[in-house]
């Protein structure tokens, strides 16, 4: 604001430059004491609202103020009036030229004693719109990571058949030029020992026409007689033969390099292997392995207890070891519990006290997660090794084992990625793996989130409505969300939240995670506290938590040595259903 903009007003009309000491907002004008003082003593302008130039509002401010005060007719002129019939203000002069004939023309200012002024309603809006708009661009640049992922696995495809054909390759030239290395040995070895006898037939010649000429030289014609007779006898015979058995024994064989695929179709079809194609592909969609379309959010429901399962009296386990249940997954009709001590998983039918199947690990099973409508993965940190997993009629198989380069304590799923997301608990270290289990990155995270991962009471969870990975830590009381790229979501520290271990996330983003002191905590998307939905005395020290596929019950495991337990509880509506 300029210096003038601080002069009194009603002076500056005088010509003079007084500078104010209040600003009037009805009069939208600075005021000298003077002019501060008239205000006070005047009956039409004592009731008029000072305030100090400190609070005067910034000019785009007060431009506005004039706009949403003026007639819409006339700017000069003060809009004093509302026609409900037409929904507009207007000035007197409107009034008499326009509004004469409407109904209901009432004084603005007696209009304002009728409604409520508050804005709380428009906020509202105002915030759930801003959400969106914030929602939008998260799924842009959520959108571009996968992008982003998509061209890396394009690249690391591209790599792979690079490196196939190199390999193909190296492996088809060393098998030719072997081949030829020894064909050219057998060949060469021929060649020489042909060489060997030419070379000696050559040189036999040359000593019988060496004694020809020392005959003829030195000899008497008697001499070279009786030598003709010796070598026409002896030798010639011997040389013609000698000849004949070389001409047989030449060197004929040979090779030849003979393509037994057209080549031109075989680069066709690698160079056909791999192509890019368009597709639609929607980040916001959760990847759930359940139809959610039905479902809406709710203000609060009442957890009423459907059934209790005394683990400690189940026959299958060594008298001197206790089970100790952690984690827990619903699949379908059944639950299965990771059971440390015993190292085992317990296979559960949800209506039903009879204990379905045991499956024996060899080491503990630190968490079980659930991956697809039948998928699990254990992690099994002991043995720095993952298995992914099927329940099939009740009963646990083994697909496969995976060795990893750490021990990792949490395994969960980015479904809509294909990836999944690795915690361990000792190196506070995060990766995510390719659906074949490679190693694709490594979450750099800064040294806060690395100590909250940092805990044996540390459990994280892949949040599919808003693609953010929640991780607790028990000991620190503190929730923490965030982004595939290391950037935190949001950080919650409660009292409340000392020795949660697994957590539960519902289709609308909703974070439940559960307390010692018998009560499961419900936290918002964004971090903000619900509340708190009570247990009853009989559940205490809770340590797994999971839905069932309908997310109107809720099973929790946990208990001491002495008290192992399983218990379902229904998710009952209190006047706003969370899934109807």
């Amino acid at each position: 604001m300029s210096v003038k903009q601080y002069l009194c007003g009603p002076c500056l009309e005088e010509k003079g430059e007084i500078e104010g000491v209040v600003y009037c907002k009805e009069c939208e004008e600075p005021l000298c004491g003077h002019c501060k003082h008239d205000h006070l003593r005047i009956k039409a302008l004592k009731l008029h609202k000072l305030c100090d130039l400190s609070d005067v509002p910034p000019q785009e401010i007060q431009e506005l103020l004039k706009r949403l005060i003026a007639c819409p007719n006339h700017e000069t002129e003060r809009a004093v009036l509302l026609c409900k019939d037409h929904d507009v203000t207007c000035c007197n002069t409107c009034a008499l030229a326009e509004h004469r004939k409407c109904e209901t023309l009432k004084v603005l200012a007696d209009f304002l004693h009728e409604i409520k002024v508050d804005c709380i309603g428009l906020k509202t809006v105002l915030h759930d719109l801003h959400q969106q708009g914030e929602s939008l661009l998260e799924h842009e640049r959520t959108h571009e990571e996968l992008v982003s992922e998509i061209e890396k696995k394009a690249l690391s495809s591209l790599q792979t058949i690079k490196q196939k054909l190199l390999d193909i390759y190296a492996q088809f030239e060393n098998e030719v030029l072997s081949s030829i290395a020894d064909k050219k040995k057998v060949i060469g070895e021929k060649m020489k020992t042909n060489n060997e006898k030419a070379r000696q037939f050559l040189n036999d010649i040359e000593q019988q026409s060496t004694y020809i000429e020392q005959v003829e030289k030195f000899g008497t014609n008697e001499h070279v007689v009786l030598l003709q007779r010796q070598l026409e006898k002896n030798s010639v015979c011997r040389l013609k033969s000698t000849v004949g058995e070389l001409e047989k024994s030449r060197s004929k064989s040979s090779f030849k390099c003979v393509e037994d695929t057209s080549f031109d179709r075989l680069l066709l079809e690698v160079k056909n292997s791999l192509r890019i194609e368009d597709c639609t592909c929607d980040v916001s969609e959760t990847g759930s392995d359940t139809d959610i379309s039905h479902y809406k959010p709710y203000t609060k429901r009442i957890p009423q207890l459907q059934s209790t399962k005394d683990l400690s009296v189940i026959p299958l386990f060594d008298k001197k070891k206790r089970p100790e249940p952690r984690s827990c997954i619903w699949i379908d009709k059944y639950i299965v519990i990771s059971l440390h001590e015993v190292n085992a998983l317990l296979v559960i039918e949800e209506d039903s006290d009879f204990v379905l199947s045991k499956f024996n690990c060899d080491v503990m099973p630190w968490s079980v997660t659930k991956t697809g409508p039948t998928d699990m993965v254990i992690s099994l940190p002991f043995a720095s090794k993952i298995a992914f997993a099927q329940l099939r009629y009740g009963n646990v198989h083994v697909i496969t084992e995976l060795k990893t380069r750490i021990p990792y304590d949490d395994v969960t799923r980015n479904v809509p990625l294909n990836q999944y997301i690795c915690m361990s608990n000792s190196t506070a270290q995060i990766d995510i793996l390719n659906n074949n289990g490679t190693l694709l990155r490594e979450i750099n995270i800064s040294l806060d989130m690395k100590e909250c991962a940092l805990s044996p009471l540390s459990f994280c969870n892949f949040n599919a409505h808003n693609r953010v990975l929640i991780i607790s830590n028990g000991l620190k009381k503190t929730l923490m969300a965030l982004k595939l790229n290391g950037r935190k979501v949001f950080e919650k520290k409660h009292q409340d939240l000392f020795c949660p271990r697994q957590i539960a996330v519902d289709p609308c983003g909703n974070v439940y995670v559960t307390y010692y002191r018998l009560t499961i905590h419900q936290i918002s998307p964004i971090g903000q506290h619900f509340m708190t939905l009570p247990l009853g005395k009989e559940t205490d020290y809770p340590f797994g938590i999971c839905f069932n596929n309908t997310f109107d019950k809720i099973a929790l495991s946990g208990g001491n040595d002495l008290d192992p337990y399983l218990r379902v509880y229904i998710l009952l509506d209190q006047c706003h259903g969370l899934y109807l």
